[in-house]
């Protein structure tokens, strides 16, 4: 597909290169022409230096016979109007970044009444990773499937946990349990694992499962700790906002602390359930005096890399029980894992998520016969395992097979479906049929298509 990406800020980067990993035919604006020579050096794209609010730039940029324009510059009017004329020029399809929270509960208007196919809002997606965590404390990451009927989370296997020196094989009967260790990153190396797979020290598991199973599998270990209630917010932007009244809507206790005045009395409107404290939270005077070694979680929010590290850093030194911070560079995200400091969140990674399945939808539309949607997918283990979700039609190729007569490419794995409301841990024996739910584990890429699992 021909794609044109307005606007090449660290989300627009992000955004790149993920797509370009797809193979489409990719074209970047951007007003920087530093910028868009770096781009263009860096990934096999073309690169057109302008304003995207421009006809001129925008044809230039091939709009016009463009599949798909996205558009993420600083700006939410901005992305809104670029799509709007992406639209007109003859654009097939639209998505644009907004992250204003006072848009929220605009998107449907939006989406519908001005042309823009997707909303993106990296802010958004960030709170409802950190909600999730704090909700699941012992997982590092956590996405859901089939309306929250499967999840698969990422654990890290630090010394003296009870997995270690586990086969696989064995793993099933030992905790009479139904989950499936579905992916295994040790080192450098990720991987989809087989039976013989021991579990080590250092090591970071992708389990999927039900909630129901995946809760009594940590209650049979012991993984399951106290409830999180007092949680301590750093900076007061977009993610804080959407993040704090998540929390306070159900019950918990949140403090905010940010340094901007401004802010702070904006947050007191926006969210008047949470506690405001204005003061610099790289001090650790303030964050001693606000209770941080009190807190049960500390979530960190600004927009800057070396301050989230060097604040969940303090954070362990307070012994606070979950730290998850916000990190975009890669190179910050190696160093808090190799902190300790292993729920991070990445804006950009979530986000092409989302606007990688769409395009993949795109794809199946275009080159497959339906067999399988592509529900959803998520990027999971730096983003180089793909959880992916789809439902099984009457034309699929393998329909009412069983699973041990099933040729499927290498390095994938089912990890579970969903029938009537019900989560089933697939065998040899199991046979997809028309109107299931499948979750599929995989390091491939490019799955469109549930016929594209097979050999």
């Amino acid at each position: 597909m021909k794609i044109v990406i307005i606007g090449n800020g660290s989300l627009g980067d992000s955004l790149i290169e993920y797509i370009s990993r797809e193979g489409h035919n990719i074209t970047v604006v951007d007003e920087d022409r530093d910028a868009v020579t770096a781009v263009v050096n860096k990934y096999d794209v073309m690169g057109v230096c302008g304003s995207g609010a421009s006809v001129e730039t925008q044809r230039e940029a091939g709009v016009e016979s463009a599949d798909v324009v996205i558009s993420v510059a600083g700006e939410d009017e901005l992305n809104l109007l670029c799509c709007m004329m992406a639209k007109k020029l003859g654009a097939k399809h639209t998505i644009a970044r907004v992250r204003d929270p006072r848009y929220l509960n605009q998107q449907s208007f939006m989406e519908s009444g001005l042309g823009v196919d997707v909303i993106i809002n990296p802010e958004y997606e960030a709170a409802r990773e950190a909600g999730r965590l704090i909700r699941f404390p012992a997982a590092m990451k956590l996405e859901k499937f089939a309306q929250g009927k499967a999840e698969a989370l990422e654990i890290h296997i630090g010394k003296g946990h009870p997995f270690v020196g586990q086969p696989l094989i064995k793993f099933k009967s030992k905790y009479s349990t139904n989950v499936l260790i579905c992916a295994a990153k040790r080192g450098d190396n990720v991987i989809i694992p087989g039976g013989d797979y021991v579990i080590e020290e250092g090591d970071t598991i992708s389990v999927a499962g039900s909630r129901p199973d995946i809760t009594d599998l940590f209650v049979k270990t012991g993984l399951v700790g106290k409830h999180l209630r007092d949680i301590v917010i750093i900076g007061g932007d977009g993610t804080s906002t959407y993040l704090a009244r998540q929390l306070t809507d159900s019950g918990y206790k949140v403090k905010i602390i940010e340094q901007d005045r401004e802010k702070c009395e904006e947050l007191s409107e926006l969210v008047p359930k949470a506690t405001i404290i204005c003061g610099d939270p790289t001090d650790p005077d303030v964050l001693d005096d606000e209770g941080l070694d009190n807190a049960d979680a500390c979530v960190v929010m600004t927009p800057n890399d070396q301050r989230n590290f060097i604040i969940s850093m303090f954070a362990q030194t307070r012994n606070v029980k979950k730290i998850i911070s916000r990190l975009s560079s890669p190179t910050f995200v190696k160093l808090a894992s190799n902190a300790g400091i292993d729920s991070n969140i990445t804006p950009g990674v979530l986000v092409a998520s989302k606007v990688i399945r769409y395009l993949r939808g795109l794809v199946g539309m275009e080159d497959h016969e339906n067999s399988g949607q592509l529900k959803s997918l998520h990027k999971l283990v730096g983003g180089r395992v793909e959880a992916l979700e789809f439902d099984v039609a009457e034309d699929f190729d393998a329909l009412g097979m069983p699973l041990r007569q099933v040729k499927l490419k290498k390095n994938l794995i089912i990890a579970a479906l969903i029938r009537e409301n019900s989560v089933i841990y697939p065998n040899g024996e199991t046979a997809l049929l028309a109107g299931d739910s499948v979750i599929v584990m995989t390091t491939n890429e490019n799955l469109c298509d549930l016929d594209d699992i097979l050999l």
